[in-house]
């Protein structure tokens, strides 16, 4: 018996401790299916930002919002240390959006220097009917 209300109070403490964190996940989900993005290198120098968002269904905007690529100076990305590189926006480059669809990719083409490891930040947007979500990405860093 004893058991039983031990792991009844354990149940209710998990619930009340993890249902505010479940409802921001469905609030911060719900434009944004998935994303994904990731770096290829096409040669010396040459590299591109490569990605996908997935929206909950027919978005009025779908897409990313920014673009960020780092020359990666530390033993990790966001060291601290890292230097950028580029930052794409979608205000100035508005391809990086579209509207009225449920899936959005597109790739970004830059030169950058050899010898040293690139990775981008992204951050995903989708809106419908006046609302919507963010959803940041980091990608894993590729050498040039």
């Amino acid at each position: 018996m004893k058991k039983s209300i031990k792991y009844l109070v354990l149940v209710v403490l998990v619930v009340a401790v993890l249902s505010p964190s479940a409802l921001a996940l469905e609030q911060t989900n719900a434009y944004i299916s998935s994303g994904g993005a990731y770096i290829h290198r096409w040669g010396a120098g040459d590299i591109s930002v490569e990605y996908n968002v997935v929206g909950t269904g027919i978005m009025d905007t779908i897409g990313a919002h920014r673009v960020t690529v780092y020359k990666m100076l530390g033993d990790t990305p966001n060291s601290g240390k890292d230097e950028i590189v580029a930052t794409y926006w979608y205000e100035d480059y508005p391809e990086m959006m579209t509207t009225d669809d449920f899936v959005f990719g597109d790739s970004i083409r830059l030169k950058v220097a050899s010898g040293h490891q690139y990775y981008a930040v992204l951050v995903f947007y989708a809106s419908l009917n006046g609302g919507g979500a963010i959803m940041p990405f980091s990608t894993k860093p590729v050498w040039a």
